[in-house]
């Protein structure tokens, strides 16, 4: 189970997700080569597959991302799907967005992630994961 977020060009101001017009296209982060760089600059030791994922181990977090795009090919998003309990994920994601001159949302809640908002959505997160393993845990 991860917390997924999303990191993409958006109006500045849409205050979620649901305020975005269904017909707007966001502007390109970059090309696959851009955006692989640049997380490899932020995200040292990120290791790519073949099939264009991007795998990142943390200090107490993972991320994974797939950057399958072609090296000359417009990237318009980025999807991080983060494991673990470290508030450095949160953290993680807003840096990536800061660099990338983008928002990141939290794919859950469809809010828009803030320096202010972003630990108290990991840390809803990661509640909402430990009830969803507890329930697993006693139907077994």
């Amino acid at each position: 189970m991860s917390w997924d977020v999303f990191i993409m060009r958006s109006p500045p101001e849409a205050e979620s997700i649901d305020q975005i017009a269904d017909d707007w296209d966001p502007p390109s982060l970059g090309t696959g080569r851009e955006i692989r760089t640049l997380l490899t600059d932020l995200l040292p030791g990120i290791e790519y597959t073949t099939n264009g994922w991007g795998d990142y181990e943390g200090p107490g977090f993972s991320i994974s991302t797939p950057i399958d795009e072609a090296d000359g090919e417009s990237v318009g998003g980025v999807g991080l799907f983060i494991h673990g309990d470290s508030d450095a994920a949160a953290h993680a994601a807003l840096a990536l967005a800061d660099a990338l001159d983008a928002r990141a949302f939290d794919i859950g809640s469809g809010d828009f992630l803030t320096k202010e908002s972003a630990h108290s959505a990991f840390d809803t997160w990661r509640a909402y994961r430990d009830r969803v393993l507890a329930q697993h845990k006693d139907h077994r």
